[in-house]
Parts: structure tokens; C-alpha cells; sequence
């Protein structure tokens, strides 16, 4: 575990962001005598209220939004190599056209 704080932090609004290797990482909040956990970075920032708006709300919505983007795993493309996908493959018929209905 990892822990990369808020660089505008004080004693008493505190915000954390943590890099886990297994589970979902996520940011660790203290604001008005409560700590709360968070995995979406905008809820982090929610709960300022009304002080989310100030030059400090506003670089912390930015920093929780950089953490967040900085940290997605990576993902990379997996070529689909199986039988169904081949465009080679002659002779496949819909389910439908052998059908007859009874009546």
C-alpha cells in the first residue's frame, strides 16, 4: 500500500489516495472530525459541500481526478483467435433456413 497525500494538506482536512496491489485503489478523506473511504474521486470531492468551490476544492477535485486517471490499469488488446471468429470458414448457414413449420 501506497499512500500519495494531498499536497495542500492540513490538520484538519486531510486527504489521502491509496494504490493497493490487489482490490480497487482509493482515496481516504478527513474533514470536519470525519473520515470517510472513497473509490470515486468525485465523491472525494463532495464532501466539502459548499467549500468545494474555493481555490483548495478546486485543485483537490483536480488532484483526485489525476490520481484516479494516473492509476487505471493498463489494458491491452487481445487478438481474437478463436474458430468462430474466422472469416475463412465456408459453409455456415443460419439456424433457420433447414427449418420447415408445422401446421
Amino acid at each position: 500500500m501506497k499512500p500519495e497525500a494531498f499536497p495542500l494538506n492540513t490538520n484538519s482536512c486531510n486527504f489521502e489516495y491509496f494504490r493497493v496491489r490487489e482490490g480497487p485503489n482509493y482515496f481516504v478523506s478527513f474533514y470536519k472530525n470525519s473520515s470517510r473511504l472513497h473509490y470515486d474521486p468525485k465523491d472525494c470531492w463532495r464532501v466539502l459541500g459548499t467549500a468545494k468551490f474555493t481555490d483548495t476544492g478546486k485543485q483537490l477535485k483536480d488532484w483526485c481526478l489525476e490520481m484516479f486517471d494516473k492509476n487505471l490499469p493498463k489494458l491491452e488488446h487481445v487478438a481474437d483467435t478463436s474458430f468462430a471468429s474466422d472469416p475463412d470458414v465456408q459453409g455456415i448457414e443460419e439456424p433457420n433456413d433447414n427449418t420447415k413449420m408445422i401446421t
